[in-house]
């Protein structure tokens, strides 16, 4: 009977050979699938009307307008940006920050004078909030998703009339619930969400995702 060991070397070497291939391939597969899933997501976008749309005029109590027939609130509406991190498929935090201005003109009487001046009133609102969504489909082009932010508003108020000019400060809540939003691209593509809060009912943007 032949030697049998030169065929056994020959059977343990393409054994090797073959499992080492398939643990490479296994950890590239884990690597990328681990890239997918681990990700850094920063955004910018505009808001259109906020709650503060709908609550009502602000109140400065330091302000000395003591009687006013002033316009309805105006804005341009809210712009942010922000930051979010996929700690997996379907969770992810990060934090958000905007900026919101509402305006008011008419006339009022001041502390100073006692006649009927033309007022200008400002609101300028900064605001910041952590974030949380929450993904329920998670394709290569597309992402459908859902959140809630909590967070808060400083109302930075101003008021001029007749070369006077006074200032007032106020905390007030902030925070988003995204009812539905919707993400389109891969690296650099654009979202639409849908919800209510200091933010807008209807927010758009674009975005840039980016692996570890």
């Amino acid at each position: 009977m032949k030697n049998p060991f030169p065929l056994l070397m020959v059977f343990f070497l393409m054994s090797s050979f073959s499992f080492s291939q398939k643990t490479e391939t296994t950890s590239t597969a884990s690597a990328k699938s681990s890239q997918a899933t681990l990700c850094n997501d920063f955004y910018g976008g505009y808001g259109a009307f906020s709650i503060f749309y709908f609550t009502g005029n602000f109140s400065h109590s330091s302000i000395p307008l003591y009687s006013s027939k002033l316009s309805d609130d105006q804005s341009a509406g809210c712009f942010f940006i922000g930051y979010n991190r996929l700690l997996n498929k379907v969770v992810s935090t990060g934090f958000m920050f905007g900026y919101q201005n509402f305006h008011r003109r008419g006339t009022g009487y001041l502390s100073s004078l006692s006649n009927n001046v033309p007022v200008t009133v400002n609101d300028d609102l900064l605001m910041g909030m952590a974030r949380v969504t929450f993904c329920y489909l998670n394709k290569r082009f597309v992402r459908m998703y859902s959140g809630v932010g909590i967070g808060i508003t400083i109302d930075l108020g101003t008021e001029k009339g007749s070369g006077e000019s006074s200032s007032d400060r106020n905390l007030l809540p902030g925070g988003q619930i995204t009812l539905m939003g919707l993400r389109f691209g891969r690296a650099f593509g654009g979202f639409v969400e849908f919800g209510f809060g200091t933010y807008g009912i209807l927010n758009a943007g674009l975005s840039y995702n980016f692996a570890d």
